[in-house]
C-alpha cells in the first residue's frame, strides 16, 4: 500500500532499503506467481498482475547495519542517481481527506514551489516526544503552506514552547511531520558528508539534521497535508489502521 501510495504522485521507479535476508522475500511478493486457482478468480488474477507490475518497477538498497533513517536514505544514493527524492516511511500509511493521495498532494506543492518540501500534521503537546516538529512561517497563498526555518526531533515541552510555536496554530498544538518527504539533490551530499564525518544524534545519521542543513542552504516548504496518517509500528496504532482502512473498503457495513 505504501508503494500504491507513491505511484499516485507520478513516482516511476521505487527504491526499498532493506538488510541482505529480506531481499529475496520481498522480490517473490511481488512476482506475480500464484496458484493456478487463484488465477482462475478475476479479481484476485488482476491483484497478481498488478503486483507483478510494481515489482517490475523495485529497485534495492541494502542497508547492511542499521545506523539511523538518514544512513538508509544514504544507502539509496546511488538510485537517486543525482534526483530530487521522495521519501516515505515504511509503517506509515494514509488516508486522503479527498480523492487527491496524500503523496500527490506534495507533488504538485513541490512542482509550485520548485523547493524541498515535507508533509505535516497538527499534533498536541502531549504527542511532542513522539514527533518532528517545525517551526515556521505561515504562506499567503495557502493556510496549508508554510516556510520553514527549524526541525526538532522529539523536543521536549519546554523547548517546543519556547522555540517551535507557530502563528495562527491554537495553545497546545504543534506543527508535526507527517511522514512523507520530498527532497532535492542536496539531501545526499548532505548525508555523505555527515556519513563520513560522523556527524551523528544519539549515535545514528539523521533524516532530520540533514533536512535542517537543507534549510538552511536552500530553504524548505512544509505542507499541512489534508488527510490522516496510520502508524502500524505498535498493536494499538495497527488495531486504528485496520479499523480505518476497513471503514474505506466494500466490506465496512460488516464493521459498523
Amino acid at each position: 500500500m505504501i508503494i500504491e501510495e507513491a505511484l499516485t504522485a507520478g513516482v516511476e521507479e521505487v527504491c526499498i532499503v532493506a538488510q541482505p535476508q529480506q531481499v529475496e522475500p520481498i522480490t517473490t511478493y511481488f512476482s506475480g506467481t500464484v496458484a493456478d486457482a487463484i488465477r482462475e478468480k478475476p479479481e484476485l488474477a488482476a491483484q497478481a498482475d498488478r503486483l507483478e507490475e510494481i515489482g517490475n518497477r523495485l529497485h534495492f538498497a541494502i542497508q547492511a547495519e542499521p545506523e539511523g533513517f538518514g544512513h538508509a536514505i544514504y544507502c539509496a544514493r546511488d538510485f537517486a542517481g543525482g534526483e530530487s527524492v521522495m521519501i516515505l516511511l515504511g509503517d506509515h500509511l494514509y488516508i486522503p481527506e479527498s480523492g487527491v493521495s496524500c503523496a500527490k498532494q506534495l507533488m504538485d506543492v513541490y512542482t509550485e514551489v520548485g523547493r524541498s518540501v515535507t508533509s505535516l500534521d497538527f499534533c498536541h503537546e502531549s504527542e511532542l516526544s513522539l514527533n518532528g516538529v517545525v517551526h515556521g512561517s505561515p504562506s499567503v497563498e495557502s493556510e496549508r503552506l508554510f516556510t520553514l526555518s527549524q526541525i526538532a526531533e522529539k523536543p521536549t515541552v519546554a523547548f517546543a514552547q519556547q522555540h517551535l510555536r507557530v502563528e495562527g496554530i491554537p495553545e497546545q498544538q504543534y506543527l508535526c511531520n507527517f511522514g512523507i518527504d520530498l527532497l532535492t539533490p542536496l539531501l545526499f551530499d548532505i548525508l555523505d558528508y555527515n556519513y563520513k564525518n560522523r556527524i551523528v544524534t544519539h549515535g545514528e545519521i539523521q533524516l532530520r539534521d540533514a533536512m535542517t542543513e537543507i534549510i538552511k542552504r536552500e530553504g524548505m516548504h512544509g505542507y499541512r497535508v489534508a488527510g490522516q496518517r496510520y502508524d502500524t509500528g505498535n498493536p494499538q496504532e495497527l488495531l486504528r489502521t485496520v479499523n480505518a482502512f476497513g471503514l474505506q473498503s466494500p466490506y465496512r457495513n460488516s464493521l459498523i
